[in-house]
């Protein structure tokens, strides 16, 4: 009992996702007397369904496969993990939320409130049959996590829009730049997978990218409308951003109709390509009663030298030149000032100030 104590305080004192994820198999390692635990996420992309290895707890330690700013290692369609595809069937049919194959000392569990939209897997190899009160503390701790899943997503995302939130946001950024010289997503391909499209980073040449995105002309559509409608713009929105951008991209409301997008690496045609096209399909997109809407699009690069306030500095100016210029348009702050419209700023390495 002291050591269940023990891990569920530890469980509950993280705020972070992927430590939550490391505290929690390794729980079920010593609890559950297993040989192996294999924590999986699921994602959604279209009619295919993923899974990610995210984190893994055996005899010689534990390990995390996910730095939380992409897909984790190995992603791919759930085709490619037959005992984990057979057991979210049986999951989502209503047979039961756990299934063993062959091996009874083998056992997964699908990780979710509702089987039709499960969050994650866990297959755990133990060294006898999970039953009884092993299986008792098994669910117990996966009920635990949903808990603190629930949490952070309350704690993490913009109660209008579901995208994350300001405070969310600064954190992603501090990780970014943290991890600045690292090689990419690439160890997320699976050889012969239907993944979704990829941009894959570059050493010495791709960056990770910041945009910030204005709705032109927004306190009109208010005063015209009502705040209702208003809302119900920036929920659309929201919506079109989640189908324009990809699953590695992280999408953020700052409040009022100022949203930012953080991209993952690639070369400034591949990022002004992305942006540009979330900014066509909001021109061509018709709002309820409102009709049409567009956004103004400033973007920048996150280089190793950089600070958060410098960065989105940065995207700003570009941001303010494209609304002074025009409005629904996108625009690069290096294109900028290589072009001259803009002054490079420098950056302050000493500060480092939102």
């Amino acid at each position: 009992m002291d050591n269940l104590l023990y891990h569920v305080d530890l469980i509950t004192r993280q705020r972070r996702r992927g430590d939550l994820a490391l505290r929690v198999v390794a729980a079920l390692y010593e609890l559950v007397g297993a040989r192996l635990v294999s924590l999986y996420k699921i994602y959604a992309h279209g009619d295919t369904t993923l899974v990610g290895l995210v984190a893994t707890a055996d005899a010689g330690g534990v390990r995390g496969f996910d730095d939380g700013l992409g897909l984790p290692a190995g992603t791919a369609p759930i085709d490619h993990h037959p005992r984990l595809r057979d057991c979210l069937g049986q999951a989502a049919a209503g047979i039961d939320h756990a299934c063993r194959d062959s091996d009874p000392n083998h056992q997964v569990f699908v990780l979710g409130r509702d089987p039709a939209l499960p969050l994650g897997m866990v297959d755990i190899e133990s060294a006898a049959p999970i039953d009884g009160d092993v299986r008792t503390v098994a669910d117990g701790l996966l009920a635990l996590m949903l808990n603190c899943l629930d949490m952070l997503d309350y704690s993490e995302t913009d109660t209008l829009t579901g995208l994350l939130n300001r405070k969310t946001f600064d954190q992603f950024l501090i990780d970014i730049l943290s991890s600045i010289n690292s090689q990419g997503d690439d160890g997320a391909t699976t050889a012969g997978a239907p993944l979704p499209a990829r941009r894959q980073a570059h050493p010495g040449a791709a960056l990770h990218w910041l945009g910030v995105v204005d709705v032109d002309h927004f306190k009109q559509i208010n005063d015209r409308h009502g705040h209702l409608i208003g809302d119900e713009v920036l929920i659309l929105i929201a919506h079109l951003m989640k189908s324009s951008f990809r699953l590695q991209d992280r999408l953020f409301r700052f409040g009022g109709e100022e949203f930012v997008v953080l991209l993952k690496p690639t070369e400034l045609d591949n990022a002004e390509r992305a942006f540009e096209r979330f900014r066509r399909r909001m021109e061509a997109h018709s709002f309820p009663q409102v009709g049409r809407a567009t956004v103004s699009i400033g973007f920048t690069g996150i280089g190793p030298n950089d600070n958060p306030a410098h960065v989105l500095g940065q995207a700003d100016e570009a941001l303010y030149w494209a609304k002074g210029n025009g409005r629904n348009r996108t625009c690069a702050y290096p294109r900028l000032c290589a072009e001259g419209h803009l002054t490079p700023r420098l950056a302050n390495t000493e500060v480092d100030l939102f």
